[in-house]
């Protein structure tokens, strides 16, 4: 029973996930066409995005050995033929992994870069490479190992 709840609080963060990567994507690639300075805001909106999307994966990784998919490594030969089960077991979360180290890099690279220009472009480039393998990682409804929009406690 707990797991469906973690799953269903996953399902949900996902949200909260997009619409902080959407706000830092936003922020940055302004910054970076319109040439502004660096400010307070573009920095935290990277750690408000890089900071939910690490939760998130941790939420993940508890519903990912707290719920049956952990038993998907016991066979990996059955798993890797099985579209859903790879997706769940192998996909989803490296594909994940690789969001949270490019948001976290793009985030701690914009820090330490000497200008505003490259702090806007490192994190621009970093955000995006993020957020492309975050869309791409979702199980979205009409995937075949699809899961609905929103958690089964709204609806």
């Amino acid at each position: 029973m707990a797991y469906i709840y973690l799953k269903d609080i996953h399902n949900l963060v996902r949200w909260l996930v997009l619409l902080t990567c959407i706000w830092a994507l936003f922020r940055v690639w302004a910054g970076l066409l319109k040439r502004t300075e660096w400010t307070k805001k573009d920095r935290i909106a990277g750690l408000v995005f890089s900071s939910v999307l690490n939760v998130q994966f941790l939420l993940g990784l508890i519903v990912l050995f707290a719920g049956p998919v952990h038993t998907y490594y016991s066979n990996m030969a059955a798993t890797m033929k099985d579209p859903v089960a790879r997706f769940f077991a192998v996909e989803h979360p490296f594909m994940m992994l690789l969001a949270v180290i490019a948001a976290q890099a793009g985030f701690s690279m914009s820090k330490r870069a000497g200008t505003d220009r490259a702090k806007f472009l490192k994190a621009a480039i970093c955000y995006t490479i993020s957020t492309v393998l975050i869309l791409a990682a979702i199980p979205w409804p009409w995937m075949k190992a699809g899961r609905p929009l929103f958690p089964g406690f709204l609806g």
